[in-house]
């Protein structure tokens, strides 16, 4: 792959050389990053319990998908939409691998402290990620486009399959530069480790949007009426890019010169290489600066503590029962609001809420009053009270870290009653998490189903935390942050899952049960529960932890 890569690379050495780079060392560097990338496993693709997927078997992954996206081929009969949905979707699956998986290799600082100090140039640098990220992009966009496009050969013929393959890698090569233009403009508002966090955030969007997208779209668009839809051009046409790509194959089926296409067309080839030659020559200094700007600002600023953070130190009195209890939340809050991983795994979560919200509500937005009326006649606020438990991932991953070497410090402390920490950080994450969420879902219920239905939501919520402190305790969870995070591949977060499924399936049951009797009994059995979940809270405080 590596003797591959750099035979299409010498086919633009005159184009890479009149960018201004360095050819030389432009190939020399590229051909050690690509060495050294088969070498070892990808990171990407993690099994449970076994080694890291090889490349070949992520490309299998990609190929899978690209069958689906290819079946609009036999739906949809217009081939400018066709092919439009089909760019569109590679570009989206493109951008989101692209900032998932290798930011990493766009912002890697090493190759500004090593080679940036020698006589190699910021163009040269900057092309060498670029290129060696489309590497990888290349192949997955061939994977996922493999199918139409074997789909368009059979139907169009191969002229225009081979088009469409060209097409496939301008593809590939906007979306990166598109990427990098995006990179660049952030930067100018957002800098050091804020934007990082946007990053982190942006690919926590992503992540929400597609699944939304996923499971909502195909039960709004009418099929039908999409099947029988043909595209026509407008001024924000142009605007679109895998509508450029689409008309720069379009035009291989010589159906006669069309102005629009042949602009469209001219727009597919120009703009990947002028927008190269922009960001090379012109930007490619910028973007190596990016996350070499000077942090330290926020840290030399006087700290001012928030009303937020002034009410979680009053929470924190109020509801920690002992010193280290306290310490233990105060560990989870300040680590949870730094810990990017951590983000990455519990934040689309939440975002997938109203996803399930609506899924199981399945309102009907074209009368959406009345659809709500309709809803408070009916017991589908049981649904929320199922939603709610979401709220409570956060705690699946309070064990683990990328450094669990750290807790050492767990050792060296002066006390050996480790289960106050757990207790504390168990707490802190109950009112950072759950608490906020289940707030706003009881609001809605009381919206929807006047304020009668607060006496069950509030049993629901606590049989909830209830459930959360249940799981910790039968699953055996860890101190927080002492488990290496590639431990939860092993199945244990997944067994916790389904743990906690079933469990909230008796508590929704539980909860639909005490709608046959008074709200005052329902209030006191809530009372009733506040003293079980303070005995299980008495439970993990007591709890003896071996530290490796």
């Amino acid at each position: 792959m590596v003797k591959f890569a750099l035979f299409i690379v010498r086919l633009f050495k005159r184009l890479i050389q009149l960018w201004g780079v360095d050819y030389p060392q432009f190939e020399t560097l590229l051909q050690n990053k690509l060495t050294l990338d088969f070498r070892r496993n990808p990171s990407s693709f993690k099994s449970s319990g076994k080694q890291n997927q090889t490349f070949l078997k992520q490309l299998m992954v990609f190929s899978f998908l690209g069958v689906f996206v290819g079946m609009s081929l036999f739906t949809i009969h217009d081939l400018l939409l066709n092919l439009t949905i089909i760019y569109s979707v590679i570009m989206v699956m493109l951008a989101t691998t692209l900032i998932n998986e290798f930011t990493s290799v766009l912002f890697d600082e090493r190759d500004n402290d090593i080679l940036l100090a020698r006589p190699i140039s910021h163009r040269t640098l900057l092309l060498v990620r670029l290129v060696h990220i489309q590497f990888y992009m290349g192949y997955i966009a061939l994977a996922l486009s493999l199918f139409a496009g074997i789909v368009v050969a059979i139907q169009f013929g191969i002229p225009i399959s081979l088009a469409y393959f060209l097409g496939v890698g301008l593809c590939a090569w906007i979306t990166l530069l598109f990427t990098i233009f995006f990179y660049l403009a952030l930067s100018k508002f957002v800098k050091g480790e804020k934007f990082k966090d946007f990053i982190t955030y942006v690919q926590i969007f992503l992540a929400i949007i597609i699944f939304g997208a996923y499971q909502l779209l195909p039960r709004i668009i009418d099929m039908d009426e999409v099947n029988q839809a043909s595209m026509s051009i407008h001024w924000w046409t142009y605007l679109i890019p895998p509508t450029w790509l689409a008309a720069f194959v379009n035009i291989f089926s010589f159906q006669g010169i069309q102005t629009d296409m042949m602009l469209l067309s001219v727009l597919a080839v120009v703009v990947p290489f002028a927008g190269a030659i922009v960001i090379v020559r012109f930007l490619s200094k910028g973007f190596g600066n990016i996350l070499g700007q000077d942090t330290t600002e926020e840290s030399t600023q006087i700290e001012k503590k928030s009303g937020r953070e002034k009410l979680s130190v009053l929470m924190n009195r109020l509801f920690c029962a002992t010193e280290m209890e306290s310490m233990g939340w105060k560990l989870a809050m300040k680590t949870t609001q730094r810990d990017r991983k951590f983000k990455q795994s519990v934040y689309p979560m939440f975002g997938f809420i109203p996803v399930f919200a609506l899924m199981m509500l399945k309102p009907d937005f074209k009368n959406l009053m009345g659809s709500i009326h309709k809803l408070g006649e009916t017991n589908h606020y049981l649904f929320f009270v199922f939603i709610g438990y979401f709220g409570t991932i956060s705690i699946m991953q309070l064990q683990f870290t990328d450094n669990p070497e750290a807790s050492w410090i767990y050792k060296a402390l002066p006390f050996t009653k480790h289960g106050h920490l757990l207790s504390g950080a168990v707490k802190a994450m109950l009112y950072k998490f759950f608490v906020p969420i289940y707030l706003i879902l009881t609001l809605f219920t009381i919206l929807i189903w006047d304020v009668q239905i607060f006496p069950k939501m509030l049993l629901g919520g606590l049989l909830t935390m209830l459930e959360a402190l249940v799981i910790v305790i039968i699953q055996k969870t860890e101190l927080p942050f002492t488990q290496a995070r590639e431990m939860q591949q092993k199945g244990a977060s997944v067994l916790k899952m389904i743990l906690g499924m079933f469990l909230i399936g008796i508590i929704v049951g539980l909860v639909y049960l005490s709608s046959f009797i008074a709200n005052w009994i329902i209030l006191l059995i809530s009372v009733f529960i506040i003293g079980i979940i303070m005995l299980t809270y008495r439970a993990i405080r007591a709890k003896k932890y071996t530290i490796s």
